[in-house]
């Protein structure tokens, strides 16, 4: 099964459907404002299309390629779970602060899932990373459920992720990620809030670093959202620095309408950013770098307003 996969993934990516022609912007008030538009328009790649050998799922679009998605990812949970109880059990008894085995563990799952099905994106600025042991937060785009697994399979450090409580109830994955040490968060309780940041703060102070999507929610058509304050507080509150991330043209290959890709995922960057110094500063001015930090390394076609 495990030689079967991979070719599988190969023939269905070759039968996927071409991008979406994006359509021609309206005429300007300069010809030199038209070609630069034109000439922007044309560089913009729009998300792809699901394909007349779709289904829907839940609301979902789901295709072969998508479906080959999930085959791998639950070959390789079934493959690594016995993993995942031991490390689980060892982490719980001897390591409960860090849990670096199941950091390790769960990386490995991702990480193979995604090169099963071919799947690779390109690490940039890997000397901007901190060295290891040291706690901090990273902020990405958000524009994928893709992006946890390119993150925690390709970024080399171990993270855990501040989720919305939904995705730690699904089962295996869920309760994997229980185990790990993830921050579980209930958007509309108020007092599960204040749990789960304090739970956070706790994880950097103890040298935990953090994934914190500081847009709240993932982008539908692909650029950068306005970021949230709360996160920028964390790091504050647990001293530790901000690394800024921006996640480059995931968001083709899985947009939000997709349940699972819908095409193997070509050209993905992770860039990695210089970090934002925590101290004497302020969680206002460090959203201010952080989302103009992230929003100049994104490619045109995926960058937001810019900050007032």
């Amino acid at each position: 099964m495990r030689a079967i996969i991979p070719l599988g993934c190969v023939a269905a990516f070759r039968l996927a459907p071409p991008l979406a022609t994006p359509p021609r912007m309206r005429s300007a008030t300069s010809s030199s404002s038209v070609r630069a538009a034109a000439a922007i328009e044309e560089e913009t790649p729009a998300p792809l299309e699901p394909g007349f050998l779709s289904l829907s799922v839940g609301g979902k679009s789901l295709n072969g390629v998508g479906v080959l998605f999930g085959v791998a990812m639950s070959f390789w949970l079934v493959a690594v779970y016995p993993l995942v109880i031991v490390c689980g059990i060892f982490s719980t008894l001897f390591d409960k602060k860090h849990r670096r085995s199941m950091d390790f563990v769960v990386g490995l799952w991702a990480r193979l899932s995604m090169l099963t099905c071919g799947y690779r994106p390109r690490l940039l600025n890997k000397e901007e990373l901190p060295p290891r042991g040291e706690g901090v937060v990273y902020v990405p785009n958000h524009t994928s459920y893709l992006d946890i697994f390119t993150l925690s399979g390709f970024l080399p450090r171990p993270v855990k992720y501040v989720s919305k409580i939904e995705i730690l109830r699904i089962p295996f994955i869920g309760w994997a990620m229980g185990l790990a040490g993830h921050v579980a968060l209930r958007r509309t309780d108020r007092r599960s809030q204040l749990d789960s940041y304090k739970k956070a703060v706790d994880a950097l102070k103890n040298g935990n670093s953090l994934v914190v999507f500081a847009e709240g929610t993932r982008s539908a058509d692909g650029r950068l959202q306005t970021f949230k304050r709360g996160p920028f507080k964390m790091a504050i509150d647990a001293g530790v620095d901000v690394v800024p991330v921006a996640i480059r043209d995931l968001y083709r290959w899985h947009p939000r309408f997709a349940l699972m890709p819908l095409a193997r995922p070509r050209g993905v960057e992770i860039a990695v950013l210089p970090r934002i110094r925590v101290a004497n500063n302020t969680p206002e001015r460090i959203l201010e770098d952080c989302y103009d930090a992230v929003n100049k390394a994104l490619p045109p076609h995926q960058q937001g307003a810019p900050s007032p």
